[in-house]
């Protein structure tokens, strides 16, 4: 009934309202943008007969916050089984395409909706830092004390990779076991690790090809450090032109939540806009009442170099 031959036909015309012309742009023939994929899919399941997926009972979905809600929609077709998806808003990896629970249940209305509010993965002091990056009021952190993260600047990048290297060597002498490395891309992760390596540091790259994790010390990037923990975080780079937009607040946010013990965060150059707070005085936040030439709250703040 459709005056069209196929799917992509209808997707195209779609786009041919004045109202919409220009949004959709194909890469050549029969050839679209990631961004248009799922709906062209949707488009798919609703002009044609597609199989569906019966012979699945349960369908659990993490990260949830990374789905749009146009894949969502194509799940509700493709699927009739129980779901389970969960994730954490907070940690969007791009907060201009992600889901909100509110939007998952918008398309899920018969949903049963829980909220696990109770943060055990950092000490207190870690999560309260957090939280001044990117907030969620509803977070309650288990009562378990630490150092607080502290924030060191640099007099160039040099005197950054010194600092990095008698971080490790503070690490190699402390309690704790594993050291993640953090940063915001692999490229960066890559060069840091060849300075690191060829200063004869043991520890392992991370990468879109590893095939397992490795204990130790390990070096990634924000994104493929989602899930994982670790008892002491080195975050390199946190200055205010590596982290600047708000795609980056959530990298750092994401970053800086790995860490279950210790947090550090090197920088050469003005800091990140986002980590501001932890060069102002106890009162300044709006936390407490600290006497002057207290050390801050929410962070340490050093200089070297």
């Amino acid at each position: 009934m459709f005056p069209h031959k196929d799917a992509l036909a209808v997707y195209k015309a779609f786009y041919s309202h004045p109202a919409r012309r220009g949004l959709f742009k194909p890469l050549g023939r029969k050839k679209v943008e990631y961004a248009d994929v799922f709906p062209l899919i949707y488009t798919m399941i609703r002009t044609s007969r597609q199989e569906s997926y019966g012979r699945i009972r349960h369908l659990l979905i993490d990260e949830m916050q990374d789905y749009t809600p146009i894949q969502y929609a194509v799940v509700r077709e493709l699927f009739s089984c129980r779901m389970t998806i969960l994730g954490d808003a907070n940690q969007s990896v791009n907060p201009f395409s992600s889901s909100s629970p509110s939007t998952i249940r918008s398309i899920f209305p018969e949903a049963d909706c829980l909220e696990l509010r109770k943060s055990y993965r950092s000490t207190t002091e870690i999560t309260d830092f957090a939280q001044h990056i990117s907030r969620n009021d509803k977070i309650v952190p288990v009562e378990r004390h630490g150092r607080p993260p502290q924030v060191i600047a640099c007099a160039d990048q040099k005197g950054q990779q010194a600092q990095i290297l008698a971080l490790i060597e503070q690490h190699r002498n402390s309690e704790h076991q594993s050291l993640g490395i953090i940063c915001k891309t692999i490229a960066q992760a890559t060069t840091l690790y060849q300075a690191l390596a060829e200063a004869g540091v043991e520890l392992t790259l991370l990468d879109y090809d590893s095939a397992e994790f490795a204990g130790g010390i390990v070096i990634t990037s924000a994104h493929l450090s989602k899930g994982l923990e670790f008892d002491t975080v080195i975050v390199p780079q946190v200055d205010d032109t590596n982290y600047a937009n708000e795609m980056d607040r959530c990298m750092l946010y994401i970053a800086c939540t790995r860490a279950m013990h210790e947090l550090h965060l090197t920088h050469d150059g003005p800091v990140s806009r986002f980590l501001t707070f932890a060069g102002q005085p106890r009162g300044d936040l709006g936390v407490g009442h600290g006497e002057a030439g207290e050390i801050r709250d929410h962070a340490t703040v050093a200089r070297v170099g």
